[in-house]
């Protein structure tokens, strides 16, 4: 049975709604399983042992180690790269300020009458004793699938390790509680820390990475977008052939800057990896190829146009 047509573009935009319906659900499904993976694991700051914690709080601690604040301040996925901010604390013996026979030269940083030497990841510090442990900056290198954005889940891992020792003597290990934190724009991160051995001398500090609910929202939001007008024009150009409409050129050129104005909206997205990620792969190139092929429908209607309105002409003359 022959449809008319009213029929005819109400099956296309059912077929066409049935397509997006598909990639979105897609979408969706990858979102659920990733929140599902992540609920119960957000641990924004962690440290390494709680009992050198508490006695951190006590002045007149007896216990001899080092408390290190690891705190993220940056995160670069383009160049594969997140920084973090080392600030120092000495309790014990290593404090300038608990040993009678070393005056601190300042009070803003810490200060020891030892040697300190420390590994953290493939960096080493030194700190000479009577000197201040100024702040230190750490680039790590991020680990993961960045092309699963915005649905992807990053890493870093790193193992931190010291010794101390007065000048001319031998080293040993050194004792550390470390502190994780640090929230970098655009990102969530829980921490974990695992003492290698019983000494706490030796920590492997490791960071779970995953954008923000904000950052996948708005992400999804352009998704929609960019589906919405490839799916309306798709829409009016099967209008202009059902119903035999004259193609305009102002809705040609419309149509022409909308198909290279896609990946600049791409780009809009917050945080968003070069192209050849998933949501190019479920949404870009789909879009892309709708708006090209619009726009070559159009094309040929207003050649057709024009070649009917000369034929005419001729004929007319004749």
């Amino acid at each position: 049975m022959a449809m008319n047509p009213k029929q005819k573009l109400i099956a296309l935009a059912t077929l066409v709604f049935l397509f997006i319906s598909i990639i979105v659900g897609g979408l969706t499904a990858i979102s659920v399983s990733s929140k599902k993976s992540a609920d119960g694991r957000m641990n924004y700051y962690v440290d390494s042992n709680a009992n050198l914690t508490l006695a951190s709080i006590d002045d007149n601690t007896p216990i001899t180690f080092a408390q290190i604040e690891a705190a993220m301040f940056s995160l670069d996925v383009l160049k594969n790269e997140a920084k973090l901010m080392l600030n120092f604390e000495l309790f014990g013996a290593l404090n300038a300020r608990n040993n009678n026979g070393s005056k601190p030269l300042q009070d803003t940083y810490s200060q020891s009458p030892y040697n300190i030497n420390l590994t953290i990841g493939t960096q080493f510090f030194s700190f000479p004793a009577n000197r201040p442990l100024i702040s230190q900056p750490v680039t790590l290198i991020i680990g993961g699938e960045v092309n699963k954005y915005p649905f992807d889940t990053l890493y870093i891992g790193y193992v931190m390790y010291g010794s101390y020792a007065l000048p001319g003597q031998v080293s040993q290990p050194l004792k550390i509680n470390l502190i994780q934190d640090g929230l970098p724009t655009g990102y969530q991160v829980s921490y974990s820390a695992i003492l290698d051995d019983d000494t706490d001398t030796e920590i492997t500090a490791i960071g779970s990475i995953t954008r923000t609910a904000t950052i996948r929202t708005i992400s999804v939001f352009f998704a929609f977008l960019m589906w919405g007008l490839a799916f309306s024009c798709a829409i009016y150009t099967a209008s202009v052939y059902v119903f035999e409409k004259k193609a305009e050129p102002p809705i040609l050129g419309f149509h022409i800057a909308l198909l290279f104005a896609m990946p600049a909206v791409r780009n809009a997205m917050p945080l968003a990896p070069p192209v050849g990620c998933l949501i190019d792969q479920m949404v870009l190139v789909w879009v892309m190829m709708i708006l090209a092929c619009c726009v070559l429908a159009l094309f040929m209607k207003l050649i057709f146009q024009t070649a009917d309105g000369g034929f005419k002409k001729l004929v007319t003359v004749a």
